[in-house]
Formats: structure tokens, sequence, C-alpha cells
């Protein structure tokens, strides 16, 4: 994945899900929650591919978005390159995580989990966004999650970066940092970790977007403690 995500130790194995491909027993799916509002151009279908596997050492099922375009080449050349990136992303995180060595026989936690599911699906003009949310759990007091905005420019499939985001909302990172500390400051007062909303680019790197805006999302642990859980601060596209 082309993102970068702020280093966090604790979603430190989580953010090594990454590229890695492997085949996996999938089945499809309809009717995914699509932004009904976003001005479609071309009818889209959505499909949910999903990966499931049940081992002794671990269980698995992770649902993700694959898009089709019933004509025009052109149109269907950009979705299927996104189609291969978000493939991608995923079943290498399903390899990362079914690396990972077995717990031992006395463990807690015999079984390990890896479970995946989508959101937020905005097919624009000129935007496909979608919201890729990866949980694991190896033990422990919790699961860790890492919550994933995939944007993509549609016709050429590019993957979009928060410097595309920035310019989308014609603001500057600082600027953006400036309201973002703000509303977050507001929401968690003194429990916020400030650095982790701050001018590095990088903790913007995480964002989805919809006709009219652009959310930013912050992971477990980077604003703020596990229980304040991820947080986002939304801006309007101009």
């Amino acid at each position: 994945m082309k993102t970068t995500l702020p280093i966090v130790i604790a979603l430190a194995v989580l953010a090594g899900v990454a590229f890695m491909v492997a085949p996996y027993l999938r089945t499809s799916e309809t009717n995914p929650p699509v932004d009904e509002s976003a001005p479609i151009s071309t009818a889209v279908e959505v499909r949910t591919e999903r990966i499931r596997e049940n081992e002794t050492a671990y269980t698995i099922d992770v649902s993700y978005p694959q898009f089709a375009v019933p004509s025009e080449a052109s149109a269907q050349e950009g979705l299927s390159f996104i189609n291969a990136q978000i493939k991608e992303a995923v079943t290498s995180s399903v390899a990362e995580f079914k690396a990972l060595p077995p717990n031992p026989p006395e463990s807690a936690t015999p079984q390990n989990s890896f479970d995946g599911s989508y959101d937020s699906v905005y097919i624009g003009p000129d935007v496909v966004s979608v919201k890729l949310i990866l949980s694991q759990y190896t033990g422990g007091a919790h699961p860790l999650t890492l919550v994933s905005g995939l944007n993509y420019d549609r016709a050429t499939g590019r993957q979009l970066l928060q410097s595309d985001a920035f310019a989308m909302l014609g603001l500057s990172v600082e600027e953006i940092s400036a309201a973002a500390t703000t509303e977050l400051k507001t929401e968690l007062g003194d429990s916020m970790f400030e650095e982790g909303a701050n001018t590095n680019p990088e903790n913007f790197s995480s964002f989805v977007i919809s006709e009219n805006e652009i959310t930013f999302i912050f992971q477990q642990y980077q604003v703020a403690a596990y229980a304040a859980g991820v947080q986002e601060v939304s801006f309007s596209r101009k």
C-alpha cells in the first residue's frame, strides 16, 4: 500500500500487513454499503469478495470490495487497476497474519483471529474511495485494528495520497493540523496525544473521500489511549 501510516508501536504488527499475494477461498456477495449520494456517471457493480479459513492455529474472515462496469472498456481499465491494488493489499495482509508463529498449546488464546470488512464506499466521477477495516487478535486485553482509507483516481487507478487530499481541500498540512487538533482536543480533552495530529504529513495518511468531504482517520493509540478508539475529523471539499 502506498500510503504510509504513523509509526505506533501498538500497531506495528498490523502495519506490517502489506504486500504478498497468495490464492485463497473466496465467495461473492452483493449489496455492499455504497454512498448513494455519489454522482455515479456509469453504473458500477460492487461485489464483496471474501476470504475465509478456519485452522487449528487461526481463523480468518475478511471481506473486501471489487468493482465492475458492465460496459465501456475505457471505464473498466481504471477500475481493474483499482481492484488489483485492493486485492493485493488484502491478500498480502492475510499472508502476513498466517506467517505469525502459532501460540503455544497452553496459551489462553490458542487460536489467533484475523477479521476484515469495509465501509464508506464512494464511487464518484473522479474518485473511488473505500474504508478498509482489518483487525487481528493474538492474545492480550484486546484486538488491534487498523483502519485504512483506500482512495483512487477513477480514470487511471492511481492511488491518492495525503498530498492529493490536501490539494482537494485547498489547505496546507499546517492548516489541517491546527483544525484537527482543535476538534480532537474538544472531543478528547487533556487526554489527547497532540503529536498524533501535528504537522507531520504521515499523521494524515489515512483518509476517505465522499462527494462533499474528506475525512482523516486517526488510528488507535495515535491521538489518544486505546479506550478512545479510532478518531475521525472531516473537512469540506472545495
